[in-house]
């Protein structure tokens, strides 16, 4: 008997740690180097292939490059635990040929979710 309530009682901490965690809070002033941690780096590599083709449709001799790409805003869409769905909102400064100017940034929001990644709005 005192080998099962030995359990439980480690089965009622490790759910009350799990069930009051939180996700921690993000620094407001970060540095440059900071922000383009491995995981930024990561999802606009993950996300390179869908801003790709939509901005190679509305600009075919425009090209871009990930490392002056900016992830805006990241927004978790549902709440709770092991929701997924999000919007990632992204801005892409745009050029044509290696050494014109920018021609001017194309902000796209993204929607991610387990089932996919589509492109949800074009900003001009």
């Amino acid at each position: 008997m005192k080998k099962i309530s030995v359990i439980f009682l480690l089965l009622l901490i490790s759910l009350t740690s799990v069930l009051t965690w939180k996700r921690p809070q993000i620094a407001e002033n970060v540095s440059a180097e900071e922000i383009h941690s491995d995981f930024y780096d990561v999802l606009l590599v993950l996300l390179d292939p869908y801003a790709r083709k939509v901005i190679n449709k509305e600009y075919p001799s425009r090209s871009y490059a990930l490392w002056d790409a900016e992830i805006l805003e990241i927004k978790l869409l549902t709440g709770g635990y092991s929701q997924y769905d999000f919007t990632v909102k992204v801005k892409y400064d745009t050029y044509t040929g290696p050494f014109n100017p920018p021609e001017g940034p194309i902000t796209l929001t993204f929607l991610v979710t387990t089932e996919g990644v589509s492109v949800k709005n074009i900003q001009k």
